[in-house]
């Protein structure tokens, strides 16, 4: 016999429904753990994934994208699917707390905004001209990007973030932000969910480019600081806040 709860609040969550490709990723990654797979392992190809994981050919592509990204996969065209980086923490390269907590990817930012002015002053002080042609190129790309390639457009501001990085020349925080970069996909994704927040990541990074070609120290470093805050803000209006 049912009993009618009266009075009695069910905190209970709505389940969220895994994606087709969200499952790929987790699957391809534990494939290359559980065999141990090396950086330049072939694994198998588009079409033998598509049938052992039972997806389609989209969602196995998107899968791919965001390994892509996350630095642990390249796909070479009419070669195959190659293992990129391994690493101790290849099961959960974004890791799981991400996933399951909105303040972690709050956090996370956080930690940026602390870190990637100084790095950007120091890439003031050392860029290059070819560096400095490198992340003009790369703000053009993202310039033409549309607005629901959110892939592509996480790719190129991933890109960005670290052309910058690698002009600072100093490999202790180019492998602490290429670390970053590889926990950044969920982050990325949400900041530029907002509508226009892709263009105006193109304006931001613009200006910076300009003062980095300036070689201005404090210009970069403020420039910087107020790109990061901007996409903290981002973060906020979509619920992401860890305050």
């Amino acid at each position: 016999m049912f009993t009618k709860l009266v009075g009695v609040e069910l905190d209970l969550n709505p389940i969220k429904r895994k994606r087709l490709s969200e499952s790929a990723i987790d699957e391809i990654k534990n494939f290359i753990s559980s065999n141990n797979l090396k950086e330049g392992s072939q694994l198998p190809s588009e079409r033998e994934l598509v049938s052992r994981l039972q997806i389609s050919r989209g969602s196995l592509r998107e899968a791919l994208r965001i390994l892509e990204i996350m630095g642990l996969v390249e796909v070479r065209p009419g070669k195959g699917i190659f293992v990129r980086q391994v690493s101790g923490d290849l099961v959960v390269p974004l890791p799981s707390w991400v996933n399951k907590y909105k303040d972690a990817i709050y956090k996370h930012f956080e930690t940026r905004l602390i870190l990637e002015p100084e790095v950007a002053a120091l890439a003031a002080r050392r860029i290059t001209e070819d560096e400095i042609r490198a992340i003009q190129d790369n703000v053009t790309r993202q310039s033409r990007l549309q607005e629901h390639d959110v892939v592509g457009i996480i790719r190129t501001d991933i890109e960005f973030h670290l052309l910058v990085t690698g002009a600072a020349k100093n490999e202790t925080i180019t492998m602490l932000m290429n670390s970053l970069a590889k926990i950044s996909f969920e982050g990325w994704k949400a900041a530029l969910r907002v509508e226009g927040r892709n263009e105006s990541a193109v304006r931001e990074h613009t200006e910076l480019v300009k003062i980095l070609s300036r070689r201005d120290e404090d210009g970069a470093r403020t420039a910087m600081r107020e790109h990061m805050l901007a996409s903290i803000q981002m973060l906020k209006t979509q619920g992401l806040n860890a305050e």
